[in-house]
């Protein structure tokens, strides 16, 4: 596994725990107007999903299947009175409650995340400490201990990071750029790995490198990335300007490797 400073640089795409600001729906499942469902498929690659939403535009659930449709992973979220992401739950296909997420809140951010298991153990815990326009600190705890605190500096459209051990120990450094918004990055380095990821003006990923992008634009480490360290994303959109065909692909305007069908009920 990468080092422990690698998940922390790319926590806004990596953790539901590790978003310390409350994210947009709508951002995150890249859609520009309200809908009610989204549905994505592939021959080949991430099992296929359907996310559905209330009518503020918020995830209600997530359910995620094998390619045979039997049921792989059923996620359910709940909102408080103000709106905010209160708990979500995740049921694995043998309907057992395989892990839960709860939340609090100080603003906009969130300001401690929860992990819980099958036994109802707090499993992990992220504390977050805010600058009212930034996440400027995170202690996370494994079962009860402090495993170690991460702290970021900010300038711009970038950010650098240190995470260390409870006793103060360096575990390592990130630098970041991003896209926009901290949830966007477009360039990671740390000690082990350097990332790059372009998008367009929508906001879409167009190209990484060192790093693959799921539908959801969250981060994975694949087998052959060090023979193909790059990937190409295109698309096809419907009449609303929402996308419905992703193509990956090793080189620009090559061969599609993958396809991605994504169907929106408005």
């Amino acid at each position: 596994m990468k080092k422990i400073v690698l998940i922390i640089a790319a926590a806004a795409l990596l953790a539901a725990c590790n978003n310390s600001t409350v994210k947009n729906d709508r951002n995150f499942y890249a859609v520009n107007c309200l809908v009610q469902e989204i549905s994505v498929s592939s021959d080949t690659l991430e099992a296929p999903y359907t996310a559905r939403f209330n009518e503020l535009g918020q995830v209600t659930e997530v359910i995620t299947t094998d390619w045979d449709g039997i049921l792989r992973f059923h996620e359910t979220y709940t909102y408080n009175s103000d709106n905010q992401l209160e708990e979500i739950m995740g049921i694995n296909g043998e309907n057992e409650n395989e892990i839960r997420y709860e939340y609090e809140h100080d603003g906009r951010f969130i300001r401690e995340c929860r992990t819980y298991g099958m036994n109802n153990q707090e499993m992990q815990r992220w504390v977050h400490t805010n600058n009212r326009r930034h996440i400027v600190k995170t202690e996370f705890y494994q079962e009860g201990e402090l495993a170690y605190v991460t702290t970021k500096t900010f300038k711009g459209d970038s950010y650098t990071e240190k995470s260390v051990t409870p006793e103060g120990e360096v575990i390592g450094t990130a630098s970041v750029e991003y896209f926009r918004d901290e949830n966007k990055p477009s360039r990671i380095v740390t000690d082990d790995i350097d990332v790059t990821i372009e998008y367009n003006e929508l906001g879409l990923p167009v190209m990484s490198r060192g790093v693959v992008l799921n539908t959801k634009g969250e981060m994975m480490w694949v087998g052959d990335l060090d023979d193909h360290p790059s990937r190409y994303y295109s698309y096809e959109y419907d009449g609303r300007g929402n996308w419905v065909t992703r193509y990956d692909s090793y080189e620009p305007d090559g061969t599609a490797y993958a396809v991605f069908r994504r169907s929106i009920i408005y």
